[in-house]
């Protein structure tokens, strides 16, 4: 049993050490910092909107004197993007 599982680290060793050009790495890195670069914009923008969204529904009665409906909706929204670490919105 134990020889089974120790091929099977070392097939897992092989083929995690594969080696890349210096040209295919700087592609691979590049794509990597890109695709954190997107996540952080993303929740950026899903930060945006939880300010607008609770900012909306506390500004909406004083301007609509008084008419809460849309407090109803955009309040529970908020909060629920405040307490989420989740993708939510569709950017």
């Amino acid at each position: 049993m134990q020889t089974a599982n120790a091929y099977k680290n070392y097939e897992n060793i092989q083929r995690l050490d594969t080696l890349h050009t210096y040209a295919e790495w700087k592609r691979i890195e590049r794509k990597r910092k890109a695709q954190r670069r997107e996540t952080a914009i993303y929740y950026i923008k899903q930060k945006l909107m939880r300010l607008a969204a609770v900012g909306i529904s506390v500004a909406s009665p004083l301007l609509l004197d008084g008419d809460a409906t849309i407090s109803l909706i955009m309040l529970p929204l908020g909060i629920f993007l405040m307490v989420t670490k989740e993708k939510v919105c569709m950017f």
